[in-house]
C-alpha cells in the first residue's frame, strides 16, 4: 500500500488517542474500500451501522449506487474518484441515500492508494462523513484503532505510525499479535523506544537480531530507516521503519517463520541425502568449509566403501540396495558422537567427519568398530547379505588444510586400504601420492594400450601326467608399454577392471588366441581366461562364435577358464551361457576351485569340463600329510568319479610332481613343468613335445 494515503489520511483520522475515546460515541462517519472501476470492496460495520446496507448488500456494487440520482448525487462520486486517481486525494459534499430511504448529507473524501509506489493505482479508501450528526463535544470524530484497522485489514504484515514526537499514535492488530507485545506497551503515546526495546533489543531488553539492513540501529539517538529479522516468542520476525516526510515514522512487522522454515527445509533437502538421511556430498563440503575455516579446529575424515553393493543392487533390485544402504546408514549414525557428521557420498561410498575422537589411538579404535558395525549380516528383503569395508582416514590439518585436499587424500587412503592388509584401514601418508600418481599413469597409458596393439599374448602348457605330453596351453594376457618394458598382468589388471576396460581386453584376448591356435597340431587346445565383466556381458557368446568363424579354429580346441566369482551372482543365467557354449562344442573350465562358497554345488549344477585346483592347495601340499595334500586328494577323486579332469595350477617343486602323480591328478600346470612363453617358443614346445 502506497505509505503517502497514511500521512494524508492520518491527519484527520488520528484524533482521538487510542482507547480514550468514550463507550456511548458513536462514530459520525464511515469507511469503504473502492477498486479501480469504483465499485465497493471493503465494508465496515460502522457503515452498516450508519447506512443499513450490510456487506452483503453493497459489496461489489458501484459506489454511486449510494447517492440518489434525483439530486445528482451520482456525479458527487465519479468527481471525487476523478481527482483521487489524479492527485490522490479527492472530496465533495453531497447527498448519501440509506437502505431504508431516508437521506442525509455528507462530506465524502476518497483517498487513493497502490500496492507498489510508482505504479498506477490499485483502488481507493473513501471517508463519508454525515454532517447532520451534532459534533461531539470533546471534538473527537473517531476511535484510530478503528479506522485504520478496517482499512488495513487486508494487510498480513503489522503496522505502527509513530508521530514526530516519536510516540504511538497508531498500530494494528497484527502488529502486536506478530510481536507478541501486550496491551499496555501499545496505548497511545507510548514511546518508539520503548516498543523497539521490547523488540529488538535495543537498551531495556535482550532480544536476539538475526540479521541487519539499516543506515542506523533504531535507539535513543533517534530514528532512521532500516530492517531487522529478530527472534520474537520463538519465531522469525521481520522488523522495518522507514520516515514519512512530515518527520513521523512507519513501523511494520512481518511473521517470517512459515518462509525461513520452508527455506530451512530446502536447506536440509538440499544438504541430505533422500535414501539414507544423512548428508550428502554438498553437505560435506559445507560441513569441512566451515571447520577448515576455523585454525583451531581438530577432526578426522574417514572415506569408505561398501564393497559387496553393486552385486546386492544388480542381482536383488534397486529396492533391495536402498534397503541395504538405509540399514548401513543406521549402523554408522550409531557409533557416530554428538559433535560427528555422517554423509552418504553416491553409490556405496560413505564419509564420516570425526570430531569426538582426536589421538591416533581413538580414531584407529573408531574405525574398527565402525568397520565391525557394517560387515555384520545385514537382513535385506528377507535374505542375509554380507558387505565387506574399507577405510581411508585423513586428518585436519596435518592432511590437508582445505576441504578439496583432504578429500584427494582421503580417497588415496581409501584405494590403499582396499589393497591393503585384511585390516582394511589405513591412514594417510604422504608417499601414497608418489602411488597415485603412478596409478594415474598408468591408467592414462592403459586407455591407449588396446589401440597401439602393446598387447601380446604368453603361452603356458599343461603336462599330462599319464602321457608326459602337452595336451593344450593357456594364453596369459602381457603388457609391452614403451618405456616400462613387459608389464606383468597382476600389475595392470586389477586397474582395467576398476576402468572397465576387462571386457574390451578380454574381446582382445579371445581372438589373438584363437589365431595363434589354429597353427597348432589338431589335438592341441588353447584355454582362455574370460572375466567376470565380460562373461556378464550379454553379448559373450556371440563373441566367441565371431572369434572361431574369424579364425577357423574348431570349437573343441577352445576352452574358457571361468571363475566361481563371475557366475555366483546369477547361477541359472550362468547355467544358460554355459550350456550354449557346450553345445558349440567348446569346454568349460573352472578356474581357482576350492577358493570360493559354493563350488561343489556348481559342479552338479553348470557343465564343467575341468577342474583347475587352486595354487593355493599345491603350495600348502607338503608331502601329502598336511590339510593342503588332504583337500588335494578329495579333488582329484571328486574329478574321477564325474568324469571331469583335474588339473593342478602353480606345480613348482619335484616334491608337488611325485605327490599329484602318486593321487592321480589328471594334468599339471607350473613353472616345475614350464613358464609363460612367447607363442614362438610354445611352438617349439609343441615340436619337440613326447609322443
Amino acid at each position: 500500500m502506497d505509505m503517502a494515503f497514511l500521512t494524508d489520511s492520518s491527519l484527520f483520522l488520528c484524533q482521538v488517542p487510542v482507547g480514550l475515546a468514550p463507550a456511548s460515541i458513536l462514530p459520525d462517519h464511515f469507511v469503504c474500500l473502492l477498486d479501480r472501476a469504483g465499485n465497493v470492496t471493503g465494508w465496515s460495520a460502522d457503515a452498516e451501522r450508519i447506512s443499513g446496507y450490510r456487506a452483503a448488500d453493497i459489496l461489489g456494487r458501484p459506489f454511486s449506487d449510494l447517492f440518489p440520482s434525483d439530486q445528482g448525487g451520482t456525479g458527487l462520486p465519479s468527481q471525487a474518484q476523478e481527482a483521487a486517481w489524479d492527485r490522490g486525494r479527492g472530496e465533495r459534499t453531497g447527498v448519501v441515500g440509506r437502505k431504508d430511504g431516508s437521506r442525509f448529507r455528507a462530506h465524502v473524501v476518497v483517498h487513493a492508494f497502490t500496492d507498489d509506489p510508482g505504479e498506477p493505482t490499485a483502488g481507493a479508501v473513501a471517508l463519508i462523513r454525515d454532517l447532520t450528526v451534532r459534533k461531539l463535544p470533546t471534538g473527537a470524530h473517531c476511535p484510530v484503532d478503528t479506522t485504520l484497522d478496517i482499512i488495513l485489514r487486508k494487510m498480513s504484515e503489522g503496522v505502527a505510525l509513530f508521530g514526530t514526537d516519536r510516540g504511538l499514535v497508531y498500530c494494528n492488530a497484527r502488529f502486536g499479535a506478530i510481536l507478541g507485545l501486550p496491551e499496555d506497551c501499545l496505548r497511545h503515546g507510548t514511546s518508539c523506544d520503548q516498543v523497539l526495546a521490547d523488540v529488538v533489543g535495543v537498551p531495556g531488553n535482550g532480544g536476539e537480531a538475526l540479521a541487519v539492513h539499516q543506515d542506523r540501529a533504531p535507539g535513543p539517538e533517534g530514528l532512521r530507516d532500516w530492517t531487522i529479522e529478530t527472534r520474537r516468542l520463538d519465531r522469525s520476525v521481520l522488523l522495518s521503519c522507514f520516515a514519512l516526510p512530515d518527520g513521523r515514522h512507519v513501523v511494520t512487522c512481518d511473521d517470517m517463520t512459515p518462509r525461513r522454515q520452508a527455506e530451512g527445509r530446502a536447506t536440509y533437502l538440499e544438504q541430505h541425502d533422500t535414501v539414507t538421511a544423512l548428508a550428502n556430498l554438498h553437505g560435506l563440503q559445507r560441513h569441512l568449509n566451515l571447520h577448515c575455516a576455523r585454525p583451531e579446529s581438530r577432526f578426522s575424515v574417514f572415506y569408505f566403501d561398501l564393497f559387496g553393493f553393486k552385486r546386492v543392487n544388480n542381482t536383488m533390485g534397486h529396492a533391495a540396495g536402498d534397503e541395504l544402504l538405509r540399514i548401513a546408514a543406521g549402523r554408522v549414525r550409531a557409533i557416530l558422537g554428538q559433535s560427528d557428521l555422517g554423509a552418504h557420498i553416491r553409490g556405496n561410498k560413505f564419509a564420516i567427519v570425526v570430531h569426538s575422537a582426536q589421538d591416533e589411538a581413538g580414531i584407529h579404535a573408531l574405525a574398527h568398530r565402525l568397520r565391525t558395525a557394517l560387515t555384520r549380516p545385514i537382513a535385506v528383503l528377507g535374505h542375509e547379505v554380507t558387505v565387506g569395508v574399507g577405510i581411508g582416514i585423513v586428518r585436519f590439518p596435518m592432511d590437508g588444510a582445505d576441504r578439496d585436499t583432504l578429500m584427494w587424500n582421503a580417497d588415496i587412503a581409501l584405494q590403499h586400504a582396499k589393497d591393503g592388509d585384511a585390516s582394511r584401514i589405513r591412514f594417510y601418508d604422504p608417499d601414497m601420492d608418489t602411488a597415485r600418481r603412478l596409478r594415474m599413469d598408468l591408467e592414462r597409458d592403459l586407455r591407449l594400450a588396446l589401440e597401439r596393439d602393446e598387447f601380446i599374448l604368453h603361452y603356458q602348457p599343461f603336462l599330462n601326467l599319464q602321457t608326459n605330453r602337452i595336451i593344450g596351453f593357456e594364453a596369459l594376457i602381457r603388457w609391452r608399454h614403451p618405456t616400462r618394458g613387459l608389464v606383468a598382468p597382476g600389475d595392470f589388471i586389477p586397474v582395467a577392471e576398476s576402468m572397465g576396460l576387462m571386457y574390451d581386453i578380454g574381446v582382445w584376448t579371445l581372438d589373438a588366441a584363437c589365431r595363434e591356435a589354429v597353427g597348432w597340431p589338431a589335438d592341441t587346445v588353447i584355454s582362455v581366461n574370460v572375466s567376470a565383466a565380460q562373461f556378464r556381458h550379454g553379448g559373450l557368446v556371440e563373441t566367441v562364435k565371431l572369434a572361431l568363424a574369424c579364425s577357423g579354429l574348431d570349437a573343441t580346441r577352445l576352452e574358457l577358464e571361468i571363475t566361481e566369482t563371475a557366475m555366483i551372482d546369477d547361477v541359472p543365467h550362468a547355467g544358460r551361457v554355459l550350456r550354449q557354449m557346450r553345445d558349440m562344442g567348446v569346454q568349460i573350465a573352472l578356474d581357482d576351485f576350492g577358493t570360493g562358497y559354493s563350488s561343489l554345488s556348481f559342479l552338479h549344477s553348470l557343465p564343467f569340463t575341468r577342474i583347475k585346483i587352486d595354487r593355493s592347495f599345491i603350495r600348502d601340499m607338503g608331502n601329502g600329510m598336511g590339510d593342503g595334500g588332504a583337500i588335494v586328494r578329495a579333488i582329484t577323486g571328486l574329478c574321477g568319479s564325474l568324469g571331469v579332469v583335474a588339473t593342478a595350477e602353480g606345480v613348482e617343486t619335484q616334491e608337488q610332481f611325485d605327490y599329484l602323480k602318486q593321487v592321480k591328478c589328471s594334468e599339471i600346470q607350473g613353472f616345475f613343468f614350464s613358464r609363460p612363453c612367447p607363442a614362438a617358443e610354445a611352438r617349439k614346445l609343441l615340436e619337440v613335445r613326447q609322443d
